[in-house]
């Protein structure tokens, strides 16, 4: 709870009630507390005059920076004010305020640590172009984090990044990336049919304990040449029959798998050939 004292609680009655005018005018000169008072005013006239303020401190610049109603001006006068140029904080803020403008925002992504890159990836409010770029850029780094800072970047990033260090990271990456509440079961089948996937990759959902029960999941693993014959058995056994028909006709099973769903249709008493569409005839309506 914030206690003020007798003259400090003067000046933020006297601030209060002045005129958006007055207050525009003394937001150039004040210091202090009273400063503090006019940074906090709802007026965005006061706010951009209270910006170019020589007092103005770097925990005020930051208060600014992360307001709602801050104007794109203000943000975009911040994010190249050089009493401000080492404030990691500023920047920051600046960076997931909606409001920045695209330019100003895009030079400071350089700036900023990659925890704090993935935190953004997951913030709605920031604009989808600039989230973009924020996951081009993580895209780029990821070849040459560490194992723990990708395993740590899983937890932050959205699914699209998890993806992306699903297919860079090594095997303890992929089991925290397939712990990810943020993956569905769309997300893998993606993954897999990827021709680029890797056989750990593949190996490990195969073998998870959660979206191997995946129905989707298991029919896009038969399609897979480095699904292990073991798994691809216990699959086909557990698909529907139109779909087993469907996948003995797909060019792009491994011809491995092929006999193993002729064998499975066999038991069914089944044929590979697809099921027809039935046809109705309606009679004709008498006159």
């Amino acid at each position: 709870m914030l206690v003020l004292s007798g003259s400090i609680f003067r000046i933020w009655i006297e601030v209060y009630y002045m005129h958006p005018d007055e207050k525009i005018k003394l937001a150039r000169t004040a210091c202090g507390y009273e400063l503090w008072k006019l940074i906090r005013d709802p007026h965005p006239g006061v706010i951009l005059e209270a910006s170019f303020n020589k007092n103005l401190t770097e925990e005020m610049a930051v208060f600014i920076a992360k307001r709602s109603n801050v104007p794109g001006e203000v943000l975009g006068f911040f994010a190249g004010d050089i009493r401000f140029k080492d404030s990691y904080r500023l920047k920051l803020a600046i960076c997931k305020n909606p409001k920045s403008p695209q330019k100003a925002t895009f030079s400071l992504l350089k700036f900023l640590r990659i925890f704090d890159m993935g935190d953004m990836t997951r913030d709605q409010r920031i604009p989808v172009n600039i989230r973009r770029k924020v996951e081009y850029q993580i895209f780029e780094k990821i070849p040459s984090l560490p194992s723990g800072t990708m395993i740590a970047l899983s937890k932050r990033a959205n699914s699209n990044i998890v993806i992306g260090l699903m297919e860079k990271g090594d095997k303890k990456v992929i089991s925290s990336c397939l712990e990810s509440p943020l993956l569905s079961e769309d997300h893998l089948c993606q993954l897999i049919n990827r021709p680029r996937t890797t056989a750990l990759l593949i190996k490990m959902i195969t073998e998870h304990p959660k979206w191997s029960l995946r129905y989707y999941v298991r029919y896009a693993l038969i399609r897979n040449f480095y699904t292990p014959m073991s798994y691809v058995e216990k699959f086909i056994c557990r698909t529907k029959t139109a779909d087993l028909k469907e996948l003995y006709l797909d060019e792009n099973l491994p011809s491995s798998t092929r006999p193993f769903i002729f064998h499975e249709l066999g038991e069914r008493q089944e044929t590979i050939e697809p099921a027809k569409d039935e046809i109705y005839e309606l009679p004709d309506e008498e006159d």
